[in-house]
C-alpha cells in the first residue's frame, strides 16, 4: 500500500475519550463502516400474497445460513480465534429462534406484514422487551440486530457491508460492530477500532483482545466528526482517540507504539518468570475463561490455572439446556489440559445482565436484584443438579473446585450443600468416581457477604471477591448505565474496606482469598489489591505478563504499609492523589516494562 501522509494541513485535531477495552497503539486512517439500517416503512400485502411472502422470508433465512456459514468456514481457515467460531456459531442458532424466526413469519401470516416489516418489528419488539437491561443481556440484542440486518440485506437483495470489503490498512469508526462484522475482518487490513457503542464485556471487546487489536469503545459522536481517509490515532491503554493529530503526535504515538511492541515482546518472553516480589511473596496468577478453547492463551500466558470458569456461556449461546454429558465435556476438557493446575468452575451465573433463550428466566423490573445466580440455580434444582453431576464427573482429574456466585446468605451455602452430598451419596452408591475432596468456594459480591462472612467460612474451602458486582452493588451504580458511570469507582474507600475485610476473615479461618473481577487486569488496581491483603488474582489471559511484572517490581512489605495509609483515606480523589504520588517509590521497574501504570484510567479525572 503507497504510504499517505498523516496530516491534513487545514484539519482540526479533535481529541476524544472512550474506554480503552483491547491495548495497543493504532496510527493509520479512518474507514467509516455503516451498517443498513433495521427501521423500515409498515407494509402489509394482499391475502393471495401471505405465503409468497413467507417463503420470501424463508428463503432470505437460508441463504443467510449460507453466508454465515461460509464465513465460519473462511476463519476457520485463517487459523483465527476458536471464540470467532463460537460467535458465529451462536449467531447460526439464532436463525432458527422463535423469538426471530416464529414471530416474523406469525406477523405475516396473522397481521399481513411484509417480511422487511415483520422483522423490523421483531427487532422493536426485542429492543422493548430488554430495555434497560445493561451490559451482556443488551450485547445479546445487538446479536438479534445483527443477524436480523444480514437478513433484511437478503429480503432487500443488497450487498451486506463487512470489514473482509477493506482493500488497506485502516482504523475503523463506527457507531458500533457486530460481532460477526468484527468475526469477519481481515487481521492484517484492521489496525484498530473505535466505537461509540459497546462495553468492556460485548463480543467486540472480546474478540478485538482475543485478536489483540487496539481498541476504543463509548465514544459518543465520533462518527459524526471522522470522514473516510482522515488520519487517527486511538489508545487502546488510557482510551484516547485523537482525530487529525498533527505531527507532533503522529511522532508521540509512534515512539508509543514502539514502546509497546517492545514492551509487549519482552513481557511474553519473561512469561516463564515465576510472580514473585522483589523480597520473595509468590502471587498466584490465574485465569477468567468463557470457553474451553481458552485453554490455549492461558498456557501460552502461564497462567496458574483458571480462577473463574463462566459456564454460563454453555447457556447463553445455546438454544436448549446442556445435558449433562455436554457440560462434561466442556468442564473435562479444560480439567484434563491443565492438570494438575486448578480450575474453579463458577456455577451457572445466569440472570442480571445474562439471559439464555434456553432457560426459563422470569421477566423482573429489577434483574440484579431478583432471581439470579445461586437464586436461580437454588430456585431451579433440576438444571443446578445436572451441572454440579457434570462437575463431579469432571473432577476425576483433582484440580476442579466448585464455586457459587452471588451468596448473600449462609441458608444458601446450607442449601447448596446439601444438593452436592446427595450427588455425592448417589455417585458413591452407582460406583461414579469422583473427587471425594473437591475444594468448595464461595464469591463474595454483595455487602451482606462480607458483613457475615465469619458465619459463611465454616461452610467453604475458599473465598473469591467478584469485584464487578460487588463495586455495584457497594455503591449502587449500575456500571452499564453511562449517565452514572463515573459513580463506579474500584478505588472508593468503602470497596477498598470491604476487600480487606474478606482478607482478614479469610486469614482467621485459614481460607484463601482471591480477587476474579476486572480490577484484577488493571495494573494499578492489582498493586492495590496486593497492598490490601490479596495473594491471588484471577483475569483475562492476555493482561497476565503485565500483571506478572507488577508483581515482579514491588517490594510486600512496602505494599502493605502503604494498603494501611489507603485505608485512612476518606475520598476516592484522595486515594487517587495518594496511590499517584506512590507509585514512583513503590513499583521498581528498572526494565520500563509498566510505565503505563502512571497512564492508568484508573487514576484519570472523572
Amino acid at each position: 500500500m503507497p504510504s499517505r501522509n498523516l496530516w491534513k494541513r487545514n484539519s482540526e485535531r479533535i481529541k476524544f475519550r472512550g474506554l480503552g477495552v483491547s491495548p495497543g497503539v493504532a496510527i493509520g486512517h479512518v474507514r467509516l463502516f455503516h451498517v443498513s439500517t433495521l427501521d423500515v416503512g409498515e407494509s402489509v400485502v394482499i391475502p393471495q400474497n401471505v405465503q409468497s411472502e413467507v417463503q420470501r422470508f424463508q428463503d432470505a433465512v437460508a441463504q443467510t445460513r449460507i453466508k454465515l456459514m461460509e464465513l465460519g468456514k473462511r476463519v476457520g481457515q485463517r487459523g483465527e480465534d476458536k471464540a470467532l467460531t463460537e460467535v458465529l456459531t451462536m449467531h447460526l442458532m439464532l436463525l432458527e429462534d422463535k423469538m426471530i424466526y416464529d414471530r416474523a413469519i406469525q406477523l405475516i401470516r396473522e397481521e399481513r406484514y411484509g417480511a422487511e416489516y415483520a422483522l423490523a418489528s421483531v427487532v422493536r419488539e426485542a429492543r422493548k422487551r430488554y430495555a434497560g437491561l445493561p451490559d451482556l443481556f443488551r450485547e445479546r440484542i445487538s446479536d438479534v440486530e445483527d443477524i436480523c440486518r444480514r437478513i433484511m440485506d437478503m429480503l432487500r437483495g443488497v450487498h451486506t457491508q463487512t470489514l473482509e470489503d477493506l482493500d488497506e490498512e485502516a482504523v475503523i469508526v463506527a457507531r458500533d460492530l457486530s460481532p460477526s462484522d468484527t468475526a469477519s475482518m481481515h487481521r492484517e487490513m484492521v489496525l484498530g477500532f473505535v466505537t461509540e457503542a459497546g462495553g468492556k464485556t460485548s463480543h467486540t471487546a472480546i474478540l478485538a483482545r482475543a485478536l489483540e487489536i487496539p481498541a476504543v469503545i463509548g465514544v459518543p459522536g465520533i462518527s459524526r466528526f471522522a470522514q473516510d481517509n482522515d488520519p487517527i490515532i486511538i489508545d487502546g491503554d488510557t482510551g484516547y482517540v485523537i482525530l487529525n493529530p498533527p505531527p507532533e503526535d503522529i511522532k508521540e504515538y509512534r515512539d508509543r507504539q514502539n514502546q509497546y511492541q517492545l514492551r509487549q515482546s519482552r513481557l511474553i518472553q519473561l512469561a516463564e518468570l515465576e510472580p514473585i516480589t522483589l523480597d520473595g511473596y509468590r502471587i498466584d496468577l490465574a485465569a477468567n475463561i468463557e470457553f474451553a478453547t481458552e485453554v490455549e492463551s492461558i498456557v501460552k500466558y502461564r497462567a496458574n490455572g483458571v480462577g473463574l470458569y463462566r459456564t454460563e456461556y454453555l447457556f447463553l449461546n445455546t438454544y436448549s439446556v446442556p445435558t449433562e454429558e455436554e457440560q462434561y465435556r466442556h468442564y473435562s476438557e479444560v480439567a484434563a489440559k491443565l492438570a494438575p493446575k486448578p480450575v474453579v468452575i463458577r456455577t451457572l451465573d445466569i440472570g442480571g445482565d445474562k439471559f439464555a433463550h434456553s432457560l426459563d428466566t422470569p421477566h423482573e423490573m429489577n434483574p440484579f436484584l431478583g432471581c439470579r445466580a445461586i437464586r436461580f440455580s437454588l430456585a431451579n434444582q433440576p438444571i443446578f443438579r445436572t451441572q454440579l453431576q457434570a462437575i463431579l464427573r469432571a473432577s476425576v482429574w483433582k484440580n476442579l473446585m466448585i464455586m457459587y456466585p452471588l451468596i448473600s446468605s449462609r441458608s444458601e451455602l446450607v442449601q447448596a450443600g446439601q444438593l452436592l452430598d446427595s450427588i455425592k451419596a448417589d455417585f458413591r452408591r452407582q460406583g461414579i468416581p469422583f473427587d471425594e475432596n473437591i475444594r468448595v468456594g464461595a464469591m463474595i459480591e454483595v455487602p451482606s457477604a462480607v458483613i457475615i462472612a465469619r458465619d459463611l467460612a465454616p461452610l467453604v474451602d475458599f473465598f473469591s471477591i467478584g469485584t464487578n458486582d460487588l463495586i455495584q452493588y457497594t455503591l449502587a451504580v449500575d456500571r452499564g448505565n453511562e449517565n452514572i458511570a463515573y459513580l463506579y469507582q474500584p478505588l472508593h474507600p468503602a470497596v477498598l474496606r470491604m476487600i480487606v475485610s474478606i482478607v482478614n476473615t479469610g486469614r482467621e479461618f485459614g481460607l484463601p482469598v482471591d480477587v476474579c473481577g476486572e480490577m484484577a487486569s488493571d495494573p494499578v488496581c492489582a498493586l492495590v489489591l496486593l497492598a490490601l491483603g490479596i495473594e491471588s488474582l484471577s483475569m483475562a489471559p492476555h493482561a497476565i505478563p503485565l500483571i506478572k511484572q507488577v508483581v515482579r517490581s514491588v517490594v510486600m512489605v512496602q505494599l502493605r504499609e502503604f494498603g494501611a495509609e489507603l485505608l485512612d483515606l476518606s475520598s476516592v480523589a484522595d486515594i487517587r492523589k495518594r496511590v499517584q504520588q506512590a507509585l514512583p517509590k513503590l513499583v521498581h521497574d528498572k526494565d520500563g516494562l509498566v510505565a503505563n501504570l502512571y497512564e492508568s484510567n484508573i487514576l484519570a479525572d472523572t
